[in-house]
């Protein structure tokens, strides 16, 4: 059996381990059951913010090159997942509408203001990868639809304007296709439940719901856009069964809405997302966002994040999540640019001054999901005789079997990978992922 290794010393270091047909093994077993399939991946990727798209404009061209092979390539994290921001967010350089102030007849409607950094990068992104699929999500309607009368700190979209604003965000769609560019996947609204000092708005789980059915789906339709999948929540998992619940209570949502989105700020919450995946069988589940933050994170070291990572991908596909979309792709050495100063760390950091690129240990983390499982995997039930390893396994449409394994612990683990009746015996190393690739 072949298997990679990761750690502060080796970065996928091929190792290899003889099998044994030991069917009765019952000892220090990771174990998995190829025959209970659950749900299918989506795949991987990560957020192509402005902030992500300036950094990138200001490399020069063998440095985009290096970039883009790291995220895209076949030789780097194979990502065919990326998400967008309708508007601004707090990782652009400033707030920013679609339609002037006032215009409630969207006549000065464009999305010039994307053409500068965002558009190139999508664009580069496509051209690495074509099979990339994006996500957009809107921060914030434009000020003056807004309670609030502000894009930044909350506020809640007012309701004479739920129609225009369903119309700029499928206007939008529409203006990224003429570019080229095809957008299937939509959310209501980003985490809706927070008021942020940057770009947000606050529905409640009924609102959502009412908005996508009413609204943003009768537009999409309207425009041709029937493929477009509305997605709910994107927000934390602490409540995602409330507001789902809230959210599918409202009727013509089941099939309006097509998926569930969420992120990982308040913790692992992954009964509750198993529960969320039995109760909606047949929604897209999707991790739309997760990040280091410098703000909650002083002192943790880069062992320590990337564990959080695999902790995170490990636990939502063995509860149900289908994909997996990290924040900003890259940044700059503060965490930046954000126009509110709320910087983070990206699996890629970027000097600016020199263009030198640094993989975090976070970046390698992530590769061990993303390099070896394909789109269209099944993930299959596995099981660990102790918390100190945690395990997810798969399987790829060709019938290859991934099994990807943490050691979070401070000593060696050493165990047995049981698999159709065959044992593998491993000794993963402390502060380790491995991913077992089985032919």
């Amino acid at each position: 059996m072949d298997y990679f290794v990761t750690n502060q010393k080796v970065r996928y270091e091929h190792r290899t381990a003889k099998t044994y047909r030991k069917p009765g093994a019952e000892m220090r077993l990771v174990k998995v059951y190829p025959e209970i399939r659950k749900q299918t991946v989506t795949g991987f990727g990560g957020a192509l913010t402005e902030a992500s798209a300036y950094v990138y404009s200001r490399l020069d061209a063998d440095k985009r090159r290096e970039l883009l092979e790291l995220c895209f390539g076949e030789n780097g994290n194979r990502y065919n997942l990326g998400r967008l921001s309708i508007q601004s967010c707090d990782f652009s350089l400033g707030n920013r509408a679609y339609v002037e102030e006032g215009d409630t007849e969207l006549r000065t409607f464009s999305i010039q203001g994307d053409r500068t950094y965002v558009i190139p990068l999508v664009k580069a992104a496509l051209a690495a990868t074509p099979e990339l699929q994006l996500l957009a999500s809107p921060w914030s309607p434009p000020a003056f639809m807004k309670s609030s009368g502000q894009m930044n700190r909350g506020g809640r979209l007012l309701e004479e304007y739920y129609g225009a604003w369903a119309k700029i965000m499928v206007q939008y769609l529409l203006a990224y296709r003429e570019e080229g560019i095809v957008i299937d996947r939509i959310t209501v609204q980003n985490e809706p439940a927070a008021t942020q000092t940057w770009e947000s708005c606050l529905y409640s789980g009924v609102e959502e719901a009412i908005f996508a059915v009413n609204f943003l789906r009768r537009e999409l339709n309207a425009a041709g856009l029937t493929n477009v999948k509305i997605f709910v929540w994107d927000h934390n998992k602490d409540r995602i069964i409330e507001r789902c619940r809230e959210s599918f209570s409202v009727p013509g949502a089941d099939a309006a809405v097509g998926g569930i989105a969420f992120h990982w700020y308040t913790g692992d919450h992954f009964p509750a997302l198993d529960y969320v995946r039995r109760q909606y069988p047949d929604k897209e589940i999707l991790f739309t966002e997760g990040c280091a933050e410098y703000r909650d994170s002083p002192g943790r070291g880069a062992v320590s994040k990337a564990e959080s990572y695999a902790h995170s991908l490990i636990g939502d596909f063995n509860a149900g999540m289908n994909g997996f979309m990290d924040w900003n792709i890259v940044l700059d050495k503060q965490g930046g640019p954000n126009h509110v100063q709320n910087f983070c760390e990206a699996p890629i950091m970027c000097d600016l001054e020199t263009g030198a690129l640094t993989r975090k240990q976070s970046y390698y983390y992530i590769g061990h999901f993303s390099r070896y499982i394909r789109r269209g995997a099944r993930v299959l039930l596995s099981t660990s005789y102790t918390k100190s390893l945690e395990c997810a396994a798969f399987e790829n449409p060709g019938g290859e079997r991934i099994v990807v394994v943490l050691n979070g612990s401070d000593r060696t683990q050493r165990f047995a990978l049981l698999m159709d009746g065959e044992s593998a015996d491993i000794a993963l190393e402390a502060h380790s992922i491995m991913t077992a690739v089985v032919k």
